[in-house]
């Protein structure tokens, strides 16, 4: 994700500067050439002053009277540079623990890695979070660091934007060239040739380019596009954020274990914005006297901001354990902190699907916590044509739970749908049917004859031949005289048939 924080030297300027309703005007210093304005604020472009012109014919734009209302500073970038890694810096222990500066000569964005945290929500709070400190961003996500930069430079003004995957491309064509951060002779002899936007240069015969324009200008194309990854050097990371609470003589009584524990939640919510963010992920260590140092973790499913439920959770854990010894330090360090998840329909606490989601959720990370991350399974779908590998079991603290759980209930003429229960090894049945592709008509399982009342199909599945031996089999949905309804298909190698699931 690409932070751009427009009109950088003036806006580090300006914080903390409240009332101050002076125009500003950054001018750049020695050297040679005449003083040029650099940046300027809103209130001396309304008076004519623009980047680029000269000091002097800034300075003549405001009568003597008028000079009272303006102020001029001598650009400084070593501290513009400094004032965004400070920046950096908070954003670690806020947004994401990896952050690095814009590489360009005058750096005025920041580069968060957004992986994992849903890139809309995520540029969302981080934009919002920034303007509670005073500062104004436009927050871009995209697969790449070339296609995040151009669009939040030249792409927007300001808000936020998402690049689904795989459009780079696409968002990056209507720009103009500069946004591929080509230098400045590059830009200069692709503007001769009347090639002004992104999409006009990709159309020129590639092979051409480097003779033409230097190595330089496919190296920026593959960068936004994805071809060519773009490292970028994260700034180091702060001290993470930790309480420790030592005992002034050990001890082993639970209440006042639970009590330090209490306190030291208590001291870190204190310090993360919980209207955004909550932990997800809790460490514990336990100092021991005469032992190794016990540790633990706490997971949720989703971030959380109360301390009741992540205390309990820490209790649980806590009940699993065997004190061999006495306590003499608890530390407690949140080991992933993430912007919360809203939805439009819990608002205003009204939505029974959002409680049971909750409680659903409550009950899996208790359930974790007493029994142990692997004792607790959740289905996962993955992409496999042959039914019986297309579900796998993960932790359910690990597995994605954040979308909201559906009941597939469609008519059944638009289906593929699946069974509610699915059976590890398909039951041979024996089935009768007019035509050789036909659906049954009738078959006999478990010594019981079931009268199909009407079918829904044929689905053609089939695998790969690096799957081994093939599969070839067409499935049937199938309802009895009675009612019941059964997943069925044939073996179109052998002409059997098989019963695979059944719906409840």
């Amino acid at each position: 994700m690409c932070l751009w924080l427009p009109n950088w030297p003036i806006q580090r300027r300006l914080v903390g500067r409240d009332r101050d309703e002076r125009a500003l005007i950054v001018y750049s210093g020695g050297g040679r050439g005449k003083p040029r304005v650099v940046a300027c604020s809103r209130a001396a472009r309304t008076q004519g002053v623009l980047p680029g012109m000269t000091l002097a014919e800034a300075q003549s734009l405001w009568s003597a009277a008028a000079a009272r209302r303006v102020r001029f500073e001598e650009h400084d970038p070593t501290a513009d540079q400094q004032a965004l890694r400070d920046l950096a810096r908070w954003c670690q222990q806020h947004l994401s623990p990896k952050v690095a500066l814009d590489t360009s000569a005058v750096p005025d964005c920041l580069l968060l890695d957004a992986t994992g945290c849903g890139e809309a929500a995520f540029a969302e709070s981080a934009t919002t979070m920034l303007e509670r400190q005073y500062y104004r961003a436009a927050a871009v996500v995209a697969g790449t660091v070339g296609a995040a930069w151009a669009l939040a430079h030249y792409g927007q003004a300001e808000g936020v934007r998402a690049v689904p995957a795989g459009g780079e491309k696409k968002a990056l064509q209507p720009l103009p060239i500069e946004a591929l951060r080509l230098p400045a002779a590059i830009v200069e002899s692709l503007h001769q040739l009347r090639v002004m936007r992104i999409d006009q240069l990709l159309v020129l015969p590639r092979a051409q380019l480097p003779a033409r324009f230097g190595i330089e200008i496919l190296r920026q194309i593959d960068r936004a596009l994805g071809s060519v990854p773009e490292i970028v050097a994260p700034e180091p990371l702060v001290e993470p954020l930790q309480a420790s609470w030592e005992f002034e003589s050990a001890v082993t009584d639970g209440r006042t274990i639970s009590a330090a524990l209490d306190y030291l939640l208590d001291w870190l919510l204190a310090r993360i914005p919980t209207e955004h963010f909550g932990i997800q992920r809790l460490v514990c260590t336990l100092k021991l006297v005469d032992d190794e140092p016990l540790c633990f973790r706490v997971e949720l499913l989703q971030p959380a901001t109360s301390k009741r439920d992540l205390l309990e959770l820490i209790e649980l854990q806590m009940q699993r354990l065997r004190l061999v010894g006495e306590v003499s330090q608890i530390t407690v360090q949140p080991a992933v902190i993430r912007p919360l998840e809203y939805r439009q329909d819990e608002l205003f606490g009204g939505s029974h699907a959002g409680r049971w989601r909750h409680e659903v959720r409550g009950l899996l990370e208790r359930l974790s916590s007493r029994l142990g991350d692997k004792a607790v399974l959740t289905p996962v779908l993955q992409p496999d044509a042959q039914p019986e590998y297309a579900c796998r079991y993960e932790p359910s603290l690990l597995a994605d739970l954040s979308r909201p759980l559906t009941v597939v209930n469609p008519p059944m003429a638009t289906a593929p749908v699946r069974p509610a229960f699915l059976r590890a090894d398909p039951s041979t049945v024996a089935g009768i049917s007019l035509a050789v592709d036909g659906s049954p008509l009738q078959f006999e399982w478990n010594g019981h004859l079931y009268l199909v009342e009407q079918a829904w199909g044929p689905e053609r599945i089939e695998t790969g031949w690096w799957r081994g031996q093939d599969i070839r089999r067409d499935y049937f949905l199938v309802e009895t005289t009675a009612g019941e309804r059964f997943w069925m298909f044939r073996d179109l190698t052998a002409g059997e048939w098989y019963l695979h699931g059944i719906f409840a």
